[in-house]
This record gives C-alpha cells, structure tokens and sequence, in this order.
C-alpha cells in the first residue's frame, strides 16, 4: 500500500496567498501592479525553515521586525521582537520589484516586493536555506521588554574574565571530555557552574556572563560530539560521565568544591542524570526546558515512537558540528514504512543507539535504567526548574510533581512561563508585557548565589511555585502544584451519533450523559489525521490553529462547549477517559483539548496518546478483542490559562495525530518494523454506562 503525503494549507490573506503561490513555483514572476511600491518603513519579519515547501505543516515565524529607508543600507536594520540585531545589512539593492538584502554573515535574501508584502529566500554560500516574508506594518515596531520576575539581589559583573577554550579531563574509562571553561580573574575561590551538552562547547557569551559575577564556568561537549571523544548516546552512560564531571570541576584549582548544573533540553536531563548520581561536590541544579524520560517524550511519548526525533538526529549527525536542518527531507521519512528506516530516509546515519529504541518497544529494564522519575529519591540537592507551557520536554513539571512526593526530597522551585522549547517567539499569540523571561540566568544566578556562595537571599523563603498564567498574562506565585485549591471538574461528551468534524453534532458540558448513540469513524494509516508541526524546528507542542482541520475531516469527533459565559481558569494537569472499541487488534487514541476563539479559530491548548495495547500498562501490553469495549485513561498534560467569555472549549478525539506520534498500523504488529496496515472502524461511547470525558482543573474565580 502507498501512504499519501500529509498536507494543510493554513488559513492565508489574499498577499500571503499571492507570496505562496509565488514560492510554490519556485521563482517570483514581476508584479506590474505594484509599480511604484515603495521599500521605506516598518515591516514585521517571518522566517520559516525549508527554502521551498515541504509537502506537510510549515509554520512562519514571526521573529522581529525591518525598517528601510528606500534602497538606503545606513537606514535599514533587523532587528528582534525584543529590539537586539538580527542580523546586520551591509546592502540593499532594489530593482523594480526584485530586492536583494546582504547580511555580514555573508548571508544574503533574494525576495519580491508584492504590493505591501515581500517574499523570498535566504542564501547561504549561494545555496537556499529558509524562506522569509516581510508584511508592511502600519505602525512602528513596540519592543517586547524583559520582564524581571526574580527581583531580589543577585550577583553582578565586577571580574575580569580569563577563558580556556579545550581543557580535557578523562572519565572513569578512560575517554577524553573536552571542556571549555571562563573563570574570574582573582583569588577565589570561586564556585563552578557546569553545562553538559551535544551541542557543541563553545560559549563565550555565557563564559562572560558567568564568570565576571564569580563563578568558574564549564562546558563540556559529552562523549561523541565536538572534540571529546567516544561515542554519543542520547541517554546511557550520562549519569557515570556526569559524576566524573562535576567531581573533576569540582576540584580545578581555585574552586571552592561547589558544582551547580544547568542546561536546556538535553543539558538540562544531563543535569538530572548528574542529580541521581549524586557526585560529593554537586550542591545544586537549575535545568531548563529540560528533557522527560525517553519513554515519556523522545524518543517514545507514553510509549509511542515519535519520527519527529528525526532532525535532532539530523542536527547531531556530525561529530564536530551542528548540521542545518533547513532542507532535510523530514516529510519523505516520515511518509516511509518502515518507521525504523526513517533517518536514512531523511540523509541521515542511523545513531549507534537507533535499533536499541526498536528492539525496546515497552517498559523493561532497558528504560528502567535510563529513567529519571523512578529514582528520583537519589536527588539530594536543590532544584529549579524551568519551562514553558508549551515545551514539549515535560521533565519539569514531571520531576516536579514526582519529586515532590517523597517524604524527604531536596528545597525545589519551578517556574512555568507561557514559552514553547526555545522559547517565546515561537508561541502563537501575545502574551503581554511578563511574557519573555523564560530561562533567565538571573534567576539562576539567584539560585546559585545562595547554594553555591552561601549568600541569604532569601530564594528559599519564596513561594515556591512561579506559573504564568495565560489570558490573564500575569505571573502568580503559589505554594504547591497541582494547587490545593483545584476543582477537578468533568466535561463530558455528548452526540446524536453524528460529531464528524467540527461542523458535526458533538457537545461538551458537565452534565453526565443519559442514553446517547455511540459515534464512529474510520481510521486508515494510510491518511492519518495530521498533527501541525514543522519538526525541524525541534517543538513539538505548539498553539496552533486547528480549525481547518477539524472542519472536514471525518476521522475526527470534535465535541464542543456552548460560548463560555463567565471567564474559566484552567490551571493544573488534565486527563481524558475514553470508553472506546475497535475492529482492530491494536489501535491509538488521541485526545486534543483546544480554545475555540468567536473567528472560529481552534487553538490547541494540549493533547495526549494512549496506544491501545499499553491500557493497562507501559510494561503490560496485550492487544485488543476486536468489538470489545475498553476504557482509556489519557494524560492530557497541563496548562495555565484564563479562558475569557463567549470563547468555547473544544475536546477531539481521533486516532493519529501524525507526525508527532508514528501511526499504528492497527495489525497488533510491529509498528516501527512493518509495512503492511489496515484501517480501523472505531467506535466512542458516551452513555450512562461509559460517561467518556475529560478532567479539568478548574481554579475558583472571586469575580469576573
């Protein structure tokens, strides 16, 4: 059987239909019409990866704005949503409608002005990279502040700094790790923070930043990537290597034995790997968007396969570089069966530790021993973490809530922003003025100051819950999560038997069923039910729109609240319980909560798997008796956010969600292995006797 490309076109105006178009053929023809167009003034600035489409979800970014003067380089500049460069232009050439922007770098933008839009690619050493857009704007750029939300004392920049960019210690089998390392220039001692990453060492900026407030600053490439030797593994040997880390940094001359750690995504799970071995001189963590056990969200989410693992593959292939994703073939590997060929499919060599993910296709020992949340009771020293709402690396709040359970855990922090992986630009929205804080080293440097120089500020006295809550988009401190204030409150499914697509009969309220027809549809893996996401760009959970999806297909049961009258806040974790049967020996349920704005636009706030064979457990698979009807429990993972008046709630279930989650072939096979699928005849109950809803966390309001 052939698989068909998945594709959607977003919602676009008129000009970014014209621009699309433009690209999709590859050359932009002149456009008469706009004759005297002018180049001056304000232009908001959009990038998307890829320099020409790639067959499935592209999403434009937009990261900053532009301003010129005419064909006038000493007036034009790029520049961020927060006002920094972006990249300087050394020239403008603009030739009736062709325009032409040189960069420093080297880089160069060859585009079209179309009226008030332009369109283009990025060139780099003559090859196309990533595709931009610029849309005039009517007013002047409004720079995005950065907003202070620790605002006690904190260490400041009075030292010089001296830097030692390949300092190499030696693991305890005898590998060579290479470390870059910036230390203040003075008589200490001073205490270490240390970074482990595959993302390459060298950090002159961060070196600065650290060691001119008196801390000796270490990055070290883990083994395999850059210039330490071995072989990288995304997760095994990170906890021996990160013991051997910190004991060496710990005892450099001139330190004063403390070793706290930090690192964002992967660095900030190595930095949790180091906390379960739990090193002599490691006095604290403060992790960022830090990475969940591999079973929870890479490679495995819940235990399903997710090819978006793909790119990082892609990005780390090189030892000594980090490789441009831009044009990498994700959408061609994605479609390929089978799923265990995807990185050649992509360009990409299979990593040593490729088929050690195949051949553990359920909770075992394997997993086990690279888990964090089971052995967090070897955790001794504080934590902060860091993350957004729409990260998808949901270590967290996982570590958070599991920490939190032991009678004697460590002083810990979390601090929830309304940012995605890398960050706010990235999410959907405006989020205000508090909005772009999210891993900031001020914070850090808060936290170290008092773990690791003894300083009393105060840090361990706070409220030790900061969440940003969204809609509202105001910071709000709280004394524990999930908050003890919560009422879980049941929304529950209802239909004549007829919720296909959003246009359907499907209701959502807190009113338990009575006798209801059972809704049904067809799964077929062949045309899976796509998820949006552009997975070069490593996020996996974004907010976005939607409604054209749901609108027309029938693979979808969307069931949707009546217009809210009174703002709803929903903050704390959510969860789905589905009554459902199948025709097929195996199968997968997704479930998507989402706002439904009075536009009609649906805006996914989060979404949750559970593949059927693991209903009873991760480590206890057993396939379906095809007809029969189960119950499905589904984390929904979590969200802060004010849902304001005369906006809906929307809950869809489906069976895929591609290609976040690899499809399920519905054979009761191998899913990673095969080749061969059949589709699915599903059916969702919601009656008396199997009330399917989903569980929210409501906070009780004082008023409006």
């Amino acid at each position: 059987m052939s698989l068909q490309d998945w594709r959607f076109t977003p919602r676009a105006s008129a000009a970014g239909i014209a621009v699309a178009l433009c690209l999709a053929f590859g050359a932009c023809a002149r456009d008469t019409t706009t004759g005297g167009a002018s180049l001056t003034g304000d232009w908001d600035w959009y990038r998307m990866l890829g320099a020409a489409p790639g067959g499935g979800f592209e999403a434009r970014r937009r990261f900053g704005y532009a301003h010129f003067d005419g064909a006038n380089a000493a007036g034009a500049w790029l520049r961020s949503r927060a006002g920094g460069t972006l990249a300087t232009i050394d020239a403008v050439e603009l030739s009736g409608d062709s325009l032409v922007l040189a960069f420093a770098s080297g880089d160069e933008v060859r585009a079209t002005l179309i009226g008030d839009s332009i369109a283009g690619r990025t060139y780099r050493e003559g090859q196309p990279v990533d595709r931009v857009w610029l849309m005039r704007r009517t007013a002047p750029p409004v720079w995005e502040p950065s907003y202070r939300l620790w605002p006690g004392e904190v260490s400041d920049s009075t030292y010089a700094v001296e830097i030692d960019p390949a300092m190499p210690m030696q693991a305890r089998d005898g590998t060579t790790l290479m470390s870059f390392v910036a230390r203040p220039v003075g008589d200490g001692p001073f205490p270490v923070v240390m970074e482990r990453t595959p993302y390459l060492r060298f950090d002159t900026t961060s070196g600065i930043w650290w060691a001119s407030r008196g801390y000796v600053y270490v990055k070290q490439d883990v083994r395999g990537r850059g210039d330490s030797d071995g072989v990288l593994d995304m997760n095994a040997g990170q906890e021996e290597d990160g013991y051997d880390a910190v004991e060496w940094a710990g005892t450099l001359p001139g330190t004063n034995g403390k070793v706290g750690m930090i690192g964002a995504s992967n660095p900030g799970l190595y930095a949790w790997y180091a906390a379960i071995a739990a090193p002599p001189h490691l006095a604290a963590i403060a992790p960022a968007v830090a990475t969940a056990d591999p079973i929870r969200i890479v490679p495995y989410i819940d235990m399903v396969f997710s090819p978006t693992i793909v790119p990082w593959l892609c990005l780390t292939a090189v030892k000594e570089t980090m490789s441009d994703m831009s044009n990498v073939p994700v959408f061609r590997a994605f479609n390929h069966l089978p799923v265990i060929e995807a990185a050649e499919q992509a360009g990409c060599p299979r990593p040593p530790y490729w088929d050690d993910w195949f051949d553990h296709q359920a909770l075992d020992d394997y997993w086990r021993a690279l888990g964090i949340e089971a052995r967090l009771d070897r955790v001794n020293v504080p934590v902060l973490g860091m993350a957004g709402w729409y990260d998808d690396a949901r270590g967290t709040i996982r570590n958070y809530v599991a920490l939190d359970t032991l009678a004697d855990h460590p002083f810990q922090r979390i601090v929830m922003g309304p940012g995605a992986h890398k960050g706010i630009d990235y999410v959907n929205g405006d989020f205000g003025p508090q909005a772009r804080v999210e891993r900031s080293r001020d914070m850090q440097a808060r936290w170290f100051d008092r773990w690791l120089k003894g300083v009393d500020n105060g840090v361990d006295r706070e409220p030790p819950v900061d969440i940003f809550v969204m809609g509202e988009n105001v910071w709000r401190q709280e004394h524990e999560w999930p908050l003890a204030r919560t009422v879980y409150t049941r929304y529950y499914l209802h239909s004549g038997g007829a919720a296909n697509t959003a246009r359907g009969d499907g209701t959502l309220n807190t009113v338990p069923p009575g006798e209801e027809p059972a809704d049904t549809f067809t799964y077929d893996p062949g045309d899976p039910t796509p998820y949006l996401i552009d997975a070069r760009e490593l996020e996996l959970g974004l907010n976005e729109d939607y409604s054209a999806v749901h609108a027309g297909r029938r693979d979808v049961l969307a069931f949707t609240t009546a217009p809210l009258a009174q703002p709803v806040e929903i903050t704390g974790p959510m969860t789905a319980t589905i009554w459902a049967a199948s025709d097929a020996r195996d199968t997968d349920w997704n479930v998507m909560i989402l706002e439904v704005r009075p536009d009609g636009t649906a805006w996914r706030m989060q979404d949750g798997i559970m593949r059927a064979r693991f209903r009873d457990g991760f480590d206890r698979p057993a396939l379906l008796e095809p007809g029969r009807v189960y119950r499905y429990d589904i984390d929904l993972w979590f969200t802060s956010r004010v849902i304001p008046p005369g906006n809906r709630l929307r809950v869809v279930v489906s069976s895929a969600a591609f290609p976040k989650y690899d499809r399920n072939l519905n054979t009761g096979g191998d899913n990673e292995r095969d080749t061969e699928y059949v589709s699915a005849h599903q059916r969702v109950l919601h009656d008396g006797a199997h009330p399917s809803h989903v569980t929210l966390p409501i906070i009780p309001r004082d008023g409006p």
